[in-house]
């Protein structure tokens, strides 16, 4: 996409795509940046076959998203996987993204735990930490621990770019079983990677972040639901030097394959495979559901002969439900 610059009355809003893609963009010369995003069918193709809770599916939807953001504000090719873990009613958020914004996710929870549990961001995961694990397709792979504390996922977010990248970061997220969104904004370094404290990218930095608080409210959160990223966009900064630097499409991709599956159950050896067919609990079945995209892979006994006596998977049928 062209790069298009000015007030909002110079950019052409009604033109720009209005489904599930994020928008980079810049104030101030580029001395301010950021990324914002909303995912609507996306996002429920990506838990359709999942019966997550609300809240579960809240804190899923806002970890996409910022994961997503972050992918789209770090320069690299490979994957990021982000993880909380912690002690909570939901015990695991995992989402993985690839630098060309392929993106699944899982959680896991405790219904029991979590019909109890309060609102607040410790109440539901616990004294855990954010896992945040970069995994270049050349180089060395790198991970970063963020403790979860605040009010919200984004402040563990922010976290992780003030101790691991030293750049100044605004963050917010709202997400429901329908839509996840988020915005990202981050103050740039001047030449030779210095971070000014004072001037106009810092007082530029500033005035943007207080922009963006005016989002923070459960009526701000519920806006970056309802309208698409360019409207917020606009609504939100159209009395900016606003420039529109690239819009890309976000999709939803498992890659779980029956023939990935059949290698994994494989290995586990013939003892094993022909005790758990032989199982009162299995009916001479194994099942095996996939976590992250819920399909659910059959393998009978003449699909375990063949695992066991071939390199390849015969081709059966898997079901998504």
């Amino acid at each position: 996409m062209s790069e298009m610059t000015g007030k909002s009355e110079s950019i052409d809003w009604h033109n720009l795509p209005q489904g599930d893609e994020l928008f980079r963009f810049s104030f101030e010369d580029g001395r301010v940046r950021g990324v914002s995003l909303r995912l609507e069918p996306t996002w429920q193709a990506a838990i359709e076959n999942h019966d997550y809770p609300a809240s579960v599916a809240s804190l899923l939807g806002q970890a996409v998203a910022g994961a997503v953001l972050m992918v789209a504000s770090l320069k690299f090719q490979g994957r990021l996987v982000m993880q909380f873990a912690g002690g909570g009613p939901i015990s695991l958020l995992v989402v993985q993204v690839t630098s060309d914004r392929r993106f699944r996710c899982m959680a896991k929870w405790d219904d029991d735990r979590l019909a109890v549990a309060g609102d607040h961001l410790e109440d539901q995961l616990g004294r855990g930490q954010l896992v945040l694990t970069i995994e270049p397709d050349e180089g060395a792979r790198y991970q970063s621990l963020v403790p979860i504390a605040g009010a919200g996922l984004e402040n563990a977010i922010e976290g992780y770019f003030q101790q691991s990248e030293q750049l100044p970061t605004r963050l917010v997220l709202s997400a429901t079983g329908d839509v996840t969104a988020g915005m990202l904004v981050q103050q740039m370094p001047e030449t030779g990677g210095i971070m000014p404290s004072r001037g106009a990218a810092a007082s530029g930095f500033e005035h943007v972040g207080k922009l963006m608080d005016t989002l923070l409210g459960e009526q701000g959160r519920q806006e970056m639901r309802t309208v698409s990223a360019p409207e917020l966009l606009h609504r939100l900064f159209h009395q900016e030097a606003l420039r529109i630097q690239d819009v890309a499409r976000v999709s939803f991709n498992c890659g779980c394959t029956r023939e990935g599956v059949g290698q994994m159950l494989a290995s586990l050896g013939r003892q094993e495979l022909e005790e758990t067919l032989d199982s009162e609990e299995t009916s001479e079945l194994i099942e095996i559901r996939c976590d992250f995209c819920g399909s659910l892979y059959r393998f009978d006994r003449v699909d375990v002969e063949q695992l066991l006596t071939s390199d390849s998977v015969a081709p059966a049928e898997s079901t998504r439900h």
